[in-house]
């Protein structure tokens, strides 16, 4: 994290004079989680689908490389199945997202690009709910985590890596990005939280639409970086 805060840090004077975009994406969390089974039952933790809706900065640092800080409402989760239960658990959470993503990206056309991105991520927990299906009565119950027992880590961090191809039309920029979390954090906070499994990670495939508005550099400076970069900056 240091090394990270001391690269922004003498970053910034290139940051003011990028060329800045800002922009939204709109997706769909595909989400599961790495886990190790402690008792031998545990046979996967089947994927929930979520939301993610994120605001973003991009800078163009050139005709190749840009920056691209973000804040995103993520929806995560994971339910484990079991081979010696009818009973099932859903585990449904909420985070701020905090990416910081770098972006290369190479001209296809004149207003085609096509990127690969990665960078690390922060996740802060927001809000937490387990759904429990009793096989044996036919009931489910939704049970709210209270934030203050400690039972998930409040604090999610990993690394985001993906591609994506993006379209420009004059000022805006129109984006389809698909990209695949890796949580380096273990979710639970309690080591016996939870009895039929340990060392729960957090694995978040996304794919979104985005939309973002050239801010700096008048319409002229777009004009050259266009031409400097084959017809895309």
């Amino acid at each position: 994290m240091k090394k990270l805060i001391i690269i922004l840090v003498f970053s910034f004077p290139t940051l003011i004079f990028a060329q800045l975009e800002l922009g939204m994406r709109f997706g769909l969390n595909m989400s599961e989680a790495y886990l190790e089974s402690t008792n031998g039952d545990l046979i996967e933790a089947a994927r929930l689908n979520g939301v993610n809706i994120a605001a973003f900065a991009n800078f163009q640092l050139g005709s190749i490389i840009a920056f691209q800080p973000e804040i995103a409402f993520s929806q995560k989760g994971f339910e484990p199945t079991f081979s010696s239960a009818d009973s099932s658990s859903t585990v449904k959470t909420d985070y701020l997202d905090m990416p910081l993503m770098l972006e290369a990206g190479f001209a296809l056309g004149n207003k085609g690009r096509f990127f690969i991105n990665a960078g690390p991520n922060v996740s802060y927990l927001i809000k937490a709910e387990e759904e429990f299906y009793n096989g044996t009565n036919g009931e489910t119950m939704t049970i709210p985590y209270d934030m203050e027992e400690g039972t998930l880590e409040r604090l999610d961090f990993g690394v985001n890596f993906g591609a994506g191809f993006s379209l420009r039309a004059n000022r805006f920029k129109y984006t389809l990005d698909v990209r695949y979390n890796m949580g380096l954090q273990e979710i639970l906070a309690i080591e016996d939280a939870y009895e039929f499994a340990d060392k729960a990670k957090h694995r978040v495939t996304n794919i979104s639409v985005g939309i973002s508005y050239f801010v700096f550099g008048g319409k002229g400076a777009m004009v050259d970086n266009a031409k400097n970069a084959s017809g895309y900056f």
